[in-house]
């Protein structure tokens, strides 16, 4: 990496001189920054490396995997006098009208569903490629014994796991589990820490394949959410960066140091700047994850309504249509791949043939008992997982966590080894069947030579085939009165793949939990629709009319999802003839199971992680009891338009706050409110990227303390290119530094790589004793202190000036505002701060994401008197909601953040 560039005071009062005629004495109310003459946008290029210790793979001090935090996402775009200047001119210099923003934008789109849509097809081919070798060669080593083939196939899968286990502990923690639950906290608001780093998308891919493979029951469903939201945003990232050429390099010695180097040297492009921000990375990351779980089943009308429903919390007409379009190239993609043609139909990944489309209203009862038994299980599911998350081995010790995804493949492999060889029932195959490859023979006799007929053995036929030929032949169970399943195969099979399903729902290892409640529910529906056929054999049942419901009431009961559910198992199982009892299984599973456990599986998991502070769709009821002044944080913090770069610095370094409101001291006699009043707000790596550009200026007590005209306002007479340089490189800030580990920038160590203390010495040397400071600072007082009494004997500081980059427009709500109407807001704007002010605009309180939902959390904890006057209440909740021992900003960890942030599937 290079050496970065450090900028003395020396250079910077010689650049002056140079720039000003001589003067290095600034106005502060100057608006022109005379920063150093260098042009900026020369210097965009090599800003990767001037990251002061930041690279992709290395961030400040090299913090260990346990060291991860949370931070907000900055949604709401930063208003100030440069960027309204640089827009109006952008406006007056398009072609016809056109930017080429929206066409890069739709390029991009198309191309992360082409891409989501290959890797779905490399996933699924490889995974059913390795479960079919795997059957065969135990089919032909099964006459040698049954033992060998036992420890051979559990060393297959113990390996396959082992390997994908030790991916994520020791490489990539961010890929466990299937990870839509950190796509919707994402999408939410909350920055996860590695989420979306090209080491988690490789490991998610590769680990979803070895785990399937194994024979684990988990599915691909959940971790397509996640790739597809990860493709997104590396092409978002890598749309922003192109190679730069350096000179007496060595070159390469092999294609993988080729690739490296070129991936070392990317570094970003000044000219789309605009375009990688979190608001555009929202839609993206929104599309690529509708089009994740569309690629997965085979539905794109199905995945837009479930990114819409579920993974997204900000949805609008644009989303929508780039989702639509995104996720139908991806399941057109994965059409052609699995047709080996070019078709546009798109069958669904399980759908069927067999059954009739024919159900009476004495079919009614029926439904409405199998879509209640599923919904309970799939509430039972969410309770049990619950309660066994605080037994599983902590994310501290990796060699346990490996051990377990080792020890629970063992456990797979030997039920669905062991129970077909004992419960397993020997059947002939049905003509027309012969050469179906579903069919396992396992420990039936061989075939008889004189009458020709086959056998097949229903529960190990259930077990080894691949899971979604499973579900298929589940399905298109008619009402014939041969089944190819016995009634206790299918209980048996329900009832050992649930508990498989409830050890492997949390082990260390990509994996989603769609398919196995799909395989579940529609077992379990089988199983009753067989006993229906028993006690009702003057009715024509169709088992699998049940195991379609009960797959879907199974979903229903685990996620609580509506419409997309809906959708999702019709264009799935292109069963659109089936569409009323879909629906009527959703809305029973639903309603049954949020009396047994009012969360779905993605709530509970959300509930769970301390770190992340999610907002839900609704406030609690509660909420309407309190106000803005009972959730705030007070107290606050805040900056001058001027303020000395000393108190910037020690408030930096006390502090991990991210945004500072900006006050106005007015002596205007005619100013309602001469003292404090809200002009603005400043977020920490404005102020971190200021400092690091050394964006500062020499001035006196005087003018540090020289109070602003009421109604100045700040005029730009022209917008000079370091101007538009900072602004840039203000809204890429975490695109260059820190961009997996934002957190970082909250740090104290963040504003000591910026070797702002040399300046600040450097600076301060000539007014000591006129010698060097260093000879005068006495023991235990830090350099700022030393730099400030030396600025009081010479009347001078380095002062920074906030007016041209502060959000001039900053949201407020009055402390009286109600705490259910701040929630709206600021989930439906998604906003990062929210200043509270008084009646004469001064800043009493800020409302974070965090206060809301600790707040939020501990609703029930909160009890008003609704005689008790509202002055008496607002004062007996400030002791329990507002003040410092409620805000969270200053709190690094709440509980072993990641522990709880990598285990969710």
């Amino acid at each position: 990496m290079k050496p970065p560039r450090r900028v003395s005071w020396t250079n910077l009062q010689e650049q002056d001189q140079g720039t000003s005629g001589g003067s290095s004495q600034r106005d502060p109310t100057d608006t022109h920054l005379n920063m150093d003459d260098t042009d900026f946008e020369a210097d965009v290029p090599l800003l990767y490396d001037q990251g002061y210790g930041c690279s992709e793979n290395q961030e400040i001090n090299a913090p260990s995997d346990d060291d991860v935090g949370v931070e907000s996402l900055d949604y709401d775009p930063i208003h100030n006098v440069v960027y309204e200047k640089l827009k109006k001119r952008q406006y007056s210099r398009k072609f016809y009208g056109y930017t080429g923003l929206t066409l890069a934008k739709w390029t991009i789109t198309i191309t992360i569903g082409l891409l989501v849509g290959l890797i779905a097809f490399i996933i699924e081919f490889l995974q059913e490629f390795i479960i079919t070798v795997k059957k065969e060669w135990t089919e032909r080593l099964l006459d040698r014994g049954l033992w060998l083939v036992f420890f051979n196939y559990t060393a297959i899968g113990v390996t396959l796991v082992l390997l994908s286990s030790c991916l994520v502990m020791f490489w990539a923690p961010a890929a466990a589990g299937g990870g839509v639950t950190l796509v919707m906290a994402y999408l939410n608001g909350n920055d996860i820490p590695d989420f979306f780093r090209h080491r988690t998308l490789f490991t998610k891919i590769l680990g979803t394949i070895c785990t399937i493979s194994s024979g684990l029951p988990i599915g691909q469903e959940g971790p397509m959410v996640h790739v597809g939201g990860a493709i997104a945003s590396e092409l978002t990232w890598m749309h922003g960066r192109s190679l730069t050429r350096e000179r007496n390099v060595p070159a390469p010695q092999s294609w993988w140091e080729t690739w490296r180097e070129k991936l070392r040297r990317l570094t970003p492009k000044a000219w789309i700047f605009d375009f990688y921000n979190d608001k555009d990375r929202r839609e993206f990351i929104s599309a690529g994850a509708a089009a994740g779980l569309a690629a997965a089943f085979g539905a794109p009308i199905g995945g837009v309504l479930f990114s819409m429903e579920e993974a997204s919390s900000f949805w609008s007409r644009k989303v929508m249509w780039r989702s639509l379009i995104c996720t139908t190239c991806a399941t057109v993609t994965l059409s052609w791949l699995n047709q080996r043609r070019f078709s546009f139909s798109l069958p669904g990944t399980i759908s069927f043939q067999g059954l009739k489309p024919e159900f009476d209203i004495i079919d009614l009862p029926l439904f409405v008992v199998t879509s209640v038994f599923a919904g309970v299980i799939g509430a039972c599911l969410n309770i049990i997982h619950d309660w066994l998350a605080q037994f599983r081995p902590s994310s501290k010790h990796r060699a346990m966590r490996v051990l377990e995804a080792c020890l629970v493949t063992f456990i797979s492999v030997a039920a669905i080894f062991m129970l077909p060889h004992h419960f397993g029932h020997c059947l002939p195959i049905q003509k027309g069947q012969e050469g179906d490859e579903f069919w396992y023979r396992y420990t039936c006799p061989l075939p008889d030579q004189e009458t020709g007929v086959s056998y097949y053995n229903d529960l190990a036929s259930l077990y080894f085939a691949v899971p979604r030929q499973t579900i298929q032949q589940l399905l298109a169970l008619g009402d014939a009165g041969d089944s190819p399943f016995t009634i206790s195969s299918l209980s048996i099979h329900s009832s050992s793949f649930l508990f498989l399903f409830i050890l492997a729902y949390g082990i260390a290892a990509p994996g989603g939990i769609f398919m196995p409640s799909i395989m579940v529910g529609a077992s379990f529906g089988a199983f009753l629709g067989r006993i229906f056929q028993v006690f009702f054999p003057g009715w024509s049942v169709q088992p699998g009319m049940h195991a379609l419901v009960g797959a879907t009431a199974m979903l229903g009961g685990v996620f609580r999802t509506t419409i997309s559910l809906v959708v999702i198992m019709v264009e799935g199982t292109g069963g659109i003839e089936f569409l009323l009892p879909v629906i009527l299984a959703i809305v029973l599973s639903n309603w049954v199971a949020h009396y047994i456990h009012s969360a779905g599986a993605y709530e509970s998991d959300l509930e769970r992680i301390g770190e992340v502070h999610f907002l839900q769709s609704e406030p609690s009821q509660k909420f309407d009891l309190v106000s803005a002044r009972d959730i705030m944080a007070s107290d606050v913090i805040c900056f001058k338009e001027i303020t000395s770069v000393t108190e910037v610095v020690s408030v930096l370094r006390e502090t991990c706050h991210n945004g500072f409101p900006i006050i106005r001291h007015t002596h205007d006699p005619d100013a309602y409110n001469p003292d404090g009043q809200l002009v603005g707000v400043i977020l920490r790596h404005q102020i971190l990227l200021l400092l690091e550009r050394r964006a500062i200026f020499e001035a006196d007590a005087a003018t540090l303390n020289l109070p602003m005209r009421h109604g100045a306002g700040l005029q730009l007479p022209r917008l000079t290119s370091k101007q538009r340089s900072l602004d840039r490189l203000m809204r890429v800030y975490h695109h260059v530094h820190y961009p997996h580990r934002r957190y970082l920038s909250s740090r104290p160590e963040a504003v000591t790589e910026l070797e702002i203390d040399e300046l600040l010495q450097e600076f301060a040397m000539p007014t000591v004793n006129g010698s060097s400071s260093n000879t005068n600072l006495e023991e235990g007082r830090s350099k700022c202190e030393d730099v400030e009494q030396a600025a009081n004997h010479s009347g001078k500081e380095l002062a920074i000036d906030f007016r041209p980059w502060m959000n001039r427009a900053p949201l407020t709500v009055r402390a009286e505002t109600s705490a259910r109407r701040v929630y709206i807001i600021f989930r439906t704007l998604g906003l990062r701060h929210l200043c509270v002010t008084d009646a004469s605009n001064r800043v009493i309180g800020i409302i974070t994401r965090k206060d809301i939902a600790k707040a939020h959390r501990e609703h029930m904890e909160l009890e008003i008197d609704p005689d008790t006057p509202k002055d008496s209440a607002d004062n007996e909740n400030s002791q329990s909601f507002g003040g410092r021992s409620f805000h969270l900003r200053s709190s690094f960890k709440e509980r072993s953040p990641r522990d709880v942030l990598y285990s969710q599937m």
